[in-house]
């Protein structure tokens, strides 16, 4: 790689953003005798890119529930573009090997929503007991939109300038952002000094070229 190359690289990190991805956190809702824990999902902090897990808890003898997910918001649970669980069951019976003695037993069962989740689903909970139907149940999950917004930039929605309020809340900085902006500056930096040193290197290479021409002459 020539000196003009890595000039033109460490420009790049200087000029570059950071950038922070969501990372996927898991919802776990629990299946118990009378009803789903919880049930209804509508807190904002669930958004695109988590997942459900559901787990059944319920320790009724010969008890089996199962999840169906209504995806195309149509009000019917059984289409082809559904998630449709197998009967969850409280325990699996495991082999000599402690694999599943059958594949098909599970305890619980898992929903991701991608990146273009966002909106309310109706979900169903069915409920048997020795393969009779006793119970069915049926909530929400909302599924809120991933925004992510720069440590220091203001968001959709907030007031700044010389009109706007001061807030308490705005004089403190999370952790991690003063971390995120402490790499940047530690970055900038390295990055200027790299360019002073190649600067230098360039001068005494042509320096001494020059020199080398002169002799020769």
């Amino acid at each position: 790689m020539g000196l003009k190359s890595l000039v033109v690289l460490l420009c790049v990190l200087i000029l570059v953003p950071s950038a922070t991805a969501h990372e996927q956190e898991t919802l776990n809702v629990i299946l118990v005798e009378d009803e789903a824990r919880p049930g209804n999902v509508t807190d904002s902090a669930f958004v695109e890119g988590n997942s459900i897990v559901f787990r059944m808890r319920d320790n009724t003898e010969n008890s089996s529930m199962r999840v169906s997910i209504d995806n195309n918001q149509n009000g019917n649970f059984s289409d082809q573009s559904d998630n449709i669980s197998t009967w969850l069951t409280r325990t699996c019976e495991l082999d000599g090997n402690g694999s599943l003695a059958n594949d098909s037993c599970a305890v619980s069962y898992e929903r991701i929503f991608n990146s273009t989740s966002q909106g309310t689903y109706h979900y169903q909970i069915e409920r048997r007991i020795n393969d009779s139907l006793v119970d069915v149940w049926q909530y929400n999950i909302t599924v809120h939109p991933d925004i992510h917004s720069e440590p220091g930039q203001p968001s959709i929605g907030d007031c700044f300038g010389t009109n706007c309020a001061s807030d308490a809340s705005d004089e403190t900085q999370s952790d991690s952002g003063w971390d995120s902006r402490n790499t940047l500056i530690g970055v900038m930096i390295f990055a200027s000094f790299g360019v002073v040193v190649l600067t230098f290197s360039i001068r005494k290479e042509r320096l001494i070229r020059s020199s080398d021409s002169n002799e020769e002459e």
